[in-house]
């Protein structure tokens, strides 16, 4: 559907009961068709309309991705973990480690469910064939990157990525006018000295906080939509402390932005219980980094777009993933006033690539500091207690910055829906009719080159 960005906001809005049955008893097919009987009433008010419209957009995708039974779950998990028993993988669900809708007083589970589990709870199904768990070791990265900024009180690094982007086979259409955004370091504090080094067809670079290279060029099959880039990431290491916060602070960056930054009443009833009698801002963004990242797990979720208000799924349903982790500390802080925002891209190592989010939070007289959640849960649940610390008000530079806001505009604009309204991290692709969903694309990224530019850098 076309689609203007600010109407993602109508996410806010309820749906009619009659459609809300179907979604609830996880018929999405059925849903669907109530949406469009829905859609042909007569007088609907924009704001329901654009609901309306957009629901039906997430009940295809709920439709695509919950599809596997409890049964079928076990059954590939056995693959790899023989002696995996029905009574251990439901304990894993019971931790919030497989995400399901009920179908008929049925378990069907999200499409990265098998993954979830295997990769978060390997070491309990590795010690099932025997002997003891493996233990607990730091990642090599970030064991080497974490000594160098405090020993310096920053570190600088130089990367250089590539990374493409091309429909699936079935959806190539020959000739056919192709709009590709492709994410591109943005100019933050972080990040300088960025360069386009190669471009396989011409590109526009935007200046949008969702930074993107811009192609247009006739599609062919076969062919990718590619760039090349280098840009240097440096960061400070700062230690930050209460007794030194200024009496006087901001009030950016404190407000709602709706669907999913909004002041709930579990939100409020929530940050007024961490609040208590406390005023100093740090101690009150400490107190949203302590809760996110010890009363939640980290587990994959459902496309963003298929979540209603992303921050409360969190602290409902006491998981979630980087994003969504990052989001309910966000939320949080600013319902207790304390500024916070957005940043992702990617995580990024020598030898790999993933997407990242995090989150920043303002504290006079030091700026914008960190809070990587996702890393700071991982490393609280491992015990690691120096790397819990250092996850809030640090990062790493294992990093490239993409998108400096939340929900936020291209530049130029899609069309259409995208594939992720709310990010860029994957880059988006459409036609003049339609844009692709995640299911129809192919895309990859590589690291070609890393320097550490440490030693001899002038820190300022």
């Amino acid at each position: 559907m076309r689609f203007n960005e600010e109407d993602i906001r109508y996410l806010a809005c309820e749906l009619p009961d009659e459609i809300k049955y179907h979604k609830y008893s996880g018929d999405f097919a059925a849903e669907q068709r109530a949406v469009e009987e829905y859609l042909k009433k007569d007088a609907l008010p924009t704001a329901l309309r654009r609901r309306l419209e957009i629901e039906y957009v997430i009940s295809g995708q709920m439709q695509r991705d919950y599809r596997m039974s409890e049964d079928e779950l076990l059954r590939r998990i056995k693959e790899k973990y023989p002696l995996c028993s029905a009574e251990m993988l439901r304990g894993f669900i019971d931790e919030g480690y497989a995400d399901y809708v009920l179908r008929g007083g049925e378990k069907y589970f999200q499409r990265s469910a098998l993954r979830n589990v295997t990769t978060r709870k390997w070491r309990q199904l590795a010690a099932l064939s025997g002997g003891d768990a493996p233990t607990y070791t730091r990642d090599k990265w970030r064991a080497e990157c974490i000594p160098i900024m405090k020993k310096h009180g920053f570190r600088a690094v130089r990367y250089t990525v590539r990374e493409w982007i091309a429909p699936a086979e079935h959806e190539v259409r020959e000739g056919a006018l192709l709009r590709v955004h492709l994410p591109y370091p943005c100019e933050c504090a972080e990040q300088s000295d960025i360069t386009l080094n190669y471009s396989s067809h011409p590109v526009y670079i935007s200046s949008s906080a969702h930074r993107t290279a811009f192609i247009e060029a006739e599609c062919h099959a076969g062919e990718k939509y590619e760039i090349e880039f280098s840009y240097t990431f440096k960061v400070n290491y700062v230690n930050a402390q209460s007794d030194a916060v200024s009496a006087e602070q901001p009030s950016f960056y404190t407000g709602e932005q709706y669907p999913h930054i909004r002041f709930t009443p579990y939100i409020r009833e929530l940050a007024e219980e961490l609040r208590g009698n406390e005023k100093n801002p740090l101690v009150l963004a400490r107190r949203a980094y302590d809760y996110v990242t010890t009363q939640t797990v980290y587990s994959l979720l459902r496309p963003y777009l298929c979540i209603e208000n992303i921050p409360e799924f969190v602290l409902l349903n006491r998981r979630g993933d980087c994003g969504a982790m990052s989001l309910a500390f966000i939320t949080l802080c600013r319902a207790m006033g304390v500024p916070a925002r957005w940043q992702s891209g990617s995580n990024v190592r020598p030898d790999a690539i993933s997407s990242h989010d995090w989150a920043q939070f303002y504290i006079a007289p030091y700026g914008w500091l960190y809070a990587d959640l996702s890393a700071g849960e991982g490393a609280y649940r491992n015990g690691d207690v120096e790397l819990w610390e250092h996850y809030f008000g640090n990062i790493d530079t294992m990093r490239e910055v993409n998108c400096t806001e939340f929900q936020t505009a291209f530049d130029p604009p899609k069309r259409f829906m995208r594939a992720d309204p709310y990010d860029n991290q994957s880059g988006e692709l459409e036609y003049a009719d339609r844009g692709l969903i995640l299911d129809s694309v192919n895309a990859g990224r590589s690291v070609v080159d890393f320097k550490d530019l440490t030693d001899g850098y002038e820190n300022e």
